[in-house]
């Protein structure tokens, strides 16, 4: 039947099991209508535009009445009143009012590239010049960020020396502080902790190839079965063999 009609199965099922009552019915059916939030400040919006009022003004004071929407649609419903009744008066968008500008002679420094300036060690990595310029204005303002700083700069030290009995000292020495958490966490796992202090190996290579590993899984992922993936994995990790063929994997 629903091909017959050229309709889906599902419509085809809903028509079916329509009762009689909706069927004699179905003339007077109205549409429904959709209740925006926004619909509650519609006609302040369109009085307080035709006093003459700025949309900054009506924007905020429509917040202030309690609407709780997206503040996109807010601007939306702004400028599509202002364009069909006010066709001379100026409209604006929000952009104008929520982008913040901030006056050419303000320097902004925002807390994560100054994080990122005092948590940088290694001497390839490029350090944020303007930071550069003013950090110890920074440090004398705000102490917090100088203790940050030594704190992070004793516990690097600590993990990359030779001496595993100095992060014993380090716990002692901040385990009251804020790194209250930070030093616990270090005692569950103090043992692993001194061994990667004191010996030269490193699990670096393994978990690189687990990373990579795990790359080759994502680009796989819903295209491969697992023979396609060890396939794929032995392409990528024994492409250096000088007596590897890529023959034998087809």
């Amino acid at each position: 039947m629903s091909e017959a009609f050229g309709i889906t199965y599902h419509t085809a099922k809903k028509y079916i099991l329509m009762t009689e009552d909706i069927i004699n019915n179905i003339d007077s059916v109205q549409p429904k209508k959709r209740i925006a939030q926004a619909d509650d400040y519609l006609n302040i919006i369109y009085k307080m535009q035709r006093d003459g009022y700025s949309d900054n003004i009506i924007f905020h004071y429509v917040i202030q009445q309690g609407y709780e929407g997206n503040t996109d649609t807010l601007w939306k419903h702004m400028y599509h009143i202002s364009i069909n009744n006010f066709p001379n008066r100026k409209a604006y968008h929000s952009i104008h009012y929520m982008e913040r500008r901030y006056p050419e002679d303000i320097i902004v420094i925002k807390r994560n590239s100054l994080l990122k300036y005092i948590l940088t060690i290694d001497p390839k990595k490029k350090r944020d010049k303007t930071i550069e310029c003013y950090i110890d204005k920074i440090k004398e303002k705000y102490p917090a960020v100088e203790t940050t700083e030594k704190m992070f700069l004793e516990f690097h030290a600590t993990i990359m020396g030779k001496n595993p009995d100095a992060i014993d000292e380090y716990i002692e020495k901040y385990e009251d502080s804020k790194l209250e958490g930070f030093c616990d966490g270090i005692k569950k796992d103090i043992v692993s902790v001194k061994n990667a202090i004191s010996q030269d190996i490193s699990s670096g290579f393994v978990e690189g190839n687990n990373n990579k590993f795990k790359l080759i899984k994502r680009i796989l992922y819903g295209r491969a079965k697992l023979d396609n993936l060890a396939k794929k994995s032995m392409t990528v990790f024994a492409a250096k063999d000088p007596n590897f063929s890529l023959s034998d994997l087809l």
